[in-house]
């Protein structure tokens, strides 16, 4: 009997296991359709998580930044699961029989413990969906991001890389020159190299300078910084080079490609180190003369030539940008003229892609024929070449705006509306009679001229460049026309040019010429670009223009003339003058007679005054005044004469216009109401001193505006890039409509003023439904205006918020359940997802800065600057529903917030969570991690205590736990009662000082003491 009863135990748990067993296979088989049900709402759930993170995703590639691996293989395994989950649901609803009578308890067994098994998955994927971030900043650009260009892998090339990368990883090499013809494709070889080095990490560090002809050692420094992440603001030539040296020198291995070098570069002077002083330093050159790489030179220990391409690799690279098949003879004839150099191949093989017969037939007879004048040998082959993709360009209007390209210096980056107003005075455009069109035909032609690999990008937008070779050609094919040109833009040219009888174009920019001809014989000269001569250029002799009355378009910008010569309106047909830039120049009045002037630029001149006769330019399109500071009087009914006048700049300039009517005026200048009668209008850049003009109701050209800034100000607060603006200072006066039209459209809003009447100017109605294109707003010193919270559905673009001096102003931003079906804007989701920097000063009534509904998850994203001084009904700042959005802020300032408790507030004061969003973890109760923050400065806050509390009062209570990773300091002066810092051993790695008062430091508590002993090195005494 005693031995049965262990017998009797394992037969029960034997019983009890089997029973265990055969239940879940019951409930497999019996209750499938709930277990797979409830695997479908477990994966519904994490749904739901995929969703709220993809947000975070889109939010942070839209800034650029790059996912990290962890998230994206996260969303993998959310995908795979959600196929899953699809699979089982097909499965449960085909409702499977055998025999078309009995269940298919096989199909039905399976499903159940499949969902079973899967819900295991399920939760392990959904625990791993916290993720503090999902992104990282992505890298400044580095050589291996440079888009391939034109390289291909093919042998002859292949061959040269092979050269120099041997060269590379033989150590005692320390400058290798790479030199061939222009167009034969160093730059891109070399390029290809330095990525190849930096993938497989031969070099820690790869950066790449153009150096030019005409070497600038500030450029070529500051480009070199720029592409190591570091900044030289020193002015010193060889101060800027120390700086240069020791950077480069902390890297262990470090390859620099100067490209296009046309004579030896000083590399001491850049701060470039040589072998004997870093031998990690390795240089890459390129030059189109094998001189510049000898030893007299620039000393290469390896010096390699870049050859034309063989006939086969021409033929494979003409066939796949000509779009031609291995049987076209002809096109295998064309591609052989092209002599196997790059460019020429890839231009020539663009011009002729999809064009008929008879002229690739017409191409292969002129590249045969071709034999151009005074260029030897090789030049000759790449000259024709590039002369017929000139041919082929489509219209004499793109001809034209490709061969004035080549009227600028070197490596120069041509501003595109600044072209388009040297080719409206050539009167190159057809049929094109406002500048509008102009505007958009010359962007047109500037993207064909790309496309065709005649232009280039330029380093900054709306700049194009020529590249050096092209523009080589374009000179050579512009002197070949009738009544050809001269171009010495950028040489230093000491004196005036010789034999300009038969020149139409003559450029001679960046020049140092210092005297001119008397009266220089130029009958056929049609245009003059003598601009940036300044230092030189001081006096244009008084019969300078007597013979040249053909000419069209005059650029006398950035010399130092005090006065026009009496001769200038002997150039009668002039229609395009720039003189920008001449701070000496008062005198203008030869400027009378030119009455056939389209665009006028008087930009940061001298003058007192616009000659009364300028309303006598009929033809008037563009004229600017900006920068004309000394500009006192417009004489009364000269703007309003100039009925054809499109674009009107007078930013930083008269301002005193008058008021129509009024009373304070004496009539010596013109009213505003003349500007307002300018109904051809598009763009307007003014300033005006008395607030008055913005109580008349002018039909005006406003809604026809397509960039504009208008300060009504005595006290002009935005200088910006010319975007479009408002800045007004209200007074007593009525607000017109005109003026919300235009607030409803600006990207920058400045208000400023002591009355009640500018409510409604941000008010969403019929007129303004919504900022759509507002990025930032000021508003300061409207003590009487009436409360107002800003819809955040209408500042979806809004990157910049400053308020100050509102006296009645309670809540910030107004969140209403509804509103988005009110508005029309256009906004990014969530809202405010794109502000950047809010500031908050001397605003007494202030009690929050949301109202209403909770802010959706990413609000806020992209905050990085809070300031917030002086609000002294302010407790709080955040619910920890909004400050766990804050996941770009990198700095904090709260200064003189007299009834500050907390940054944070209590979980009873913050607004609900939705169930959702609690379950996908959006609001963390318990931990909040603000990534990027750097500084944090508390200033005169005497009811702080703490800054982020769940409950309990004074230094007590449960705190939420706060990360600080990239915080660096932390100041905090006039706080005595916060008596607990929110850091843990952890939480702040970085931090490199806390600054206050000895006593509040050593009045603090502490959880553990070894958090203060890690502290106290850090802390430094500040007194006030």
């Amino acid at each position: 009997m005693c031995t049965s009863v262990p017998t009797i135990g394992v037969i029960v748990q034997t019983v009890n296991l089997s029973f265990a067993y055969i239940k879940s296979r019951y409930d497999y088989l019996v209750h499938y359709k709930k277990l797979v049900e409830n695997h479908k709402n477990k994966v519904e759930i994490l749904g739901l998580r995929r969703d709220a993170v993809q947000q975070l995703v889109d939010a942070a590639r839209r800034r650029g930044e790059e996912m990290t691996g962890e998230v994206q293989g996260w969303l993998k395994q959310v995908d795979a699961i959600e196929a899953v989950a699809k699979r089982l649901d097909h499965g449960v609803t085909e409702n499977k029989r055998c025999f078309k009578c009995c269940p298919d308890l096989c199909s039905r067994y399976s499903l159940g413990k499949e969902a079973k098994k899967k819900m295991v998955d399920v939760d392990g994927v959904l625990t791993r969906g916290n993720f503090t971030h999902v992104s990282n900043p992505h890298p400044p650009p580095s050589i291996e991001s440079l888009p391939a260009g034109e390289f291909e892998a093919f042998e002859s090339t292949e061959s040269v890389m092979e050269q120099v990368i041997k060269a590379l990883k033989y150590e005692r090499i320390n400058i290798i020159g790479v030199y061939g013809m222009g167009g034969v494709g160093k730059t891109t070889l070399v390029e290809q190299v330095g990525k190849k080095a930096k993938i497989e990490k031969w070099c820690d560090e790869v950066v790449k300078v153009t150096v030019s002809h005409k070497q600038d050692f500030k450029k070529i420094q500051s480009e070199l910084a720029e592409k190591l992440g570091m900044q030289l603001t020193e002015e010193n030539v060889e101060v800027r080079a120390g700086r240069l040296l020791d950077r480069l020198k902390q890297e262990k291995k470090i390859l620099i490609i100067l490209d296009d070098l046309w004579d030896r570069l000083d590399l001491t002077q850049v701060g470039i180190p040589s072998a004997g002083n870093h031998e990690g330093c390795q240089i890459i050159m390129t030059t189109r003369n094998e001189d510049v790489c000898s030893k007299s030179k620039m000393n290469c220990q390896k010096i390699i030539k870049v050859k034309e391409l063989s006939p086969q690799d021409s033929w494979n690279l003409f066939k796949e940008k000509a779009g031609v098949d291995e049987t076209d003879e002809v096109a295998k004839d064309v591609a052989k003229e092209c002599k196997g150099l790059p460019l020429a191949i890839v231009t020539v093989a663009r011009a002729l892609n999809g064009k008929d017969s008879d002229a690739w037939e017409n191409a292969r007879r002129e590249l045969r024929a071709s034999c151009p004048k005074n260029i030897d040998n090789v030049y000759k082959d790449l000259y024709s070449c590039l002369e017929l993709s000139y041919n082929y360009i489509e219209g004499e209007e793109a001809k034209s705006c490709f061969l004035f390209c080549c009227l600028f210096p070197e490596d120069y980056d041509i501003e595109v509306r600044h072209l388009m107003r040297y080719l409206v005075g050539e009167m190159v455009f057809e049929n094109v009679s406002n500048l509008k069109d102009a505007w958009h035909l010359t962007q047109t032609l500037v993207k064909k001229l790309k496309n065709s690999c005649l232009l280039l990008n330029g380093d900054k937008e709306g700049h194009v460049k020529m590249h050096d070779v092209v523009r080589d050609v374009a000179i050579w094919i512009a002197s070949r026309l009738e009544h050809g040109s001269l171009v010495k833009a950028g040489v230093d040219l000491e004196e005036w040019p010789e034999k300009l009888e038969q020149c139409k174009w003559l450029s001679l920019m960046r020049s140092t010429i210092r005297v001119l001809p008397e009266q220089p014989i130029c009958p056929h000269l049609q245009t003059l670009l003598l601009q940036q001569n300044n230092g030189y250029l001081k006096e244009i002799p008084n019969n300078f223009f007597q013979q040249m009355t053909e000419l069209l378009v005059l650029d006398l910008s950035w010399t130092a003339i005090s006065s026009l010569p009496p001769s200038l309106p002997c150039s009668s047909n002039l229609r395009t003058l720039c003189l920008d830039g001449c701070w000496y120049l008062n005198n203008i009045s030869p400027l009378k007679e030119l009455v056939n002037l389209e665009i006028l630029r008087l930009q940061d001149t001298a003058i007192e005054e616009l000659p009364i006769e300028i309303g006598d330019f009929a033809n008037l399109k563009l004229l600017d005044l900006t920068g004309t500071s000394r500009l006192k009087r417009v004489p009364p009914n000269v703007i309003s004469k100039l009925h054809k006048l499109e674009e009107l700049y007078m930013s930083d300039s008269f301002s005193m216009w008058e008021v129509r009517g009024s009373s304070g005026g004496d009539g010596s200048n013109a009213s505003f109401d003349e500007v307002a009668s300018l109904s051809r209008l598009t763009v307007l850049y003014i300033d005006v001193a008395d607030s008055k003009c913005i109580s008349l109701d002018f039909s005006g050209p406003w809604k026809n505006l397509t960039k504009f800034g208008i300060c009504v100000s005595d006290d002009k607060a935005y200088a910006g890039d010319l975007g479009n603006y408002m800045d007004i200072k209200i007074m007593s006066y009525p607000i017109c409509k005109w003026v919300k039209v235009l607030v409803g459209r600006s990207e920058h809003i400045v208000l400023k003023g002591v009355c009640t009447n500018i409510t409604h100017l941000l008010v969403l109605d019929d007129e303004v439904r919504g900022f759509n294109n507002l990025k930032s707003l000021e508003l300061g010193n409207c003590h009487e205006m009436e409360p107002i919270a800003f819809p955040p559905i209408a500042l979806g673009r809004l990157q910049r918020l400053k308020i100050w001096g509102m006296d009645k102003l309670e809540e910030v931003f107004d969140y209403e359940e509804g509103i988005i079906e009110k508005s029309h804007a256009i906004i990014p989701t969530p809202p405010l997802s794109t502000l950047e920097e809010i500031e908050l000063k001397f605003l007494p009534k202030l009690r929050s800065l949301w109202k209403g509904v909770m802010p959706p998850t990413g609000t806020f994203h992209n905050l990085k600057k809070l300031t917030v001084w002086f609000c002294d009904s302010l407790t709080c700042l955040f619910s920890p529903v909004l400050a766990q959005n804050l996941q770009q802020l990198e700095e904090l300032d709260i200064v003189g917030c007299s009834k500050m408790e907390k940054i944070i507030s209590d979980e009873e004061m913050m607004i609900s969570a939705s169930k959702e969003e609690q379950e996908l973890g959006v609001v963390n109760k318990e931990h909040l991690l603000l990534p990027l923050l750097k500084a944090i400065k508390l200033l005169k806050l005497p009811k702080l205590w703490s800054l982020c509390n769940n409950r309990g009062g004074g230094g007590g209570g449960s705190h939420v736990s706060l990360d600080f990773p990239s915080l660096e300091s932390i100041e905090v002066y006039d706080c005595f009662n916060l008596k607990r810092l929110p850091l843990g051993s952890q939480s702040a790695p970085k931090l490199e000082r806390i600054k206050g008062a000895e006593a509040w430091f050593e009045g603090l508590e502490w959880e553990d003491e070894g958090i203060k002993s890690r502290l106290q090195p850090l802390f430094h005494p500040m007194r006030w």
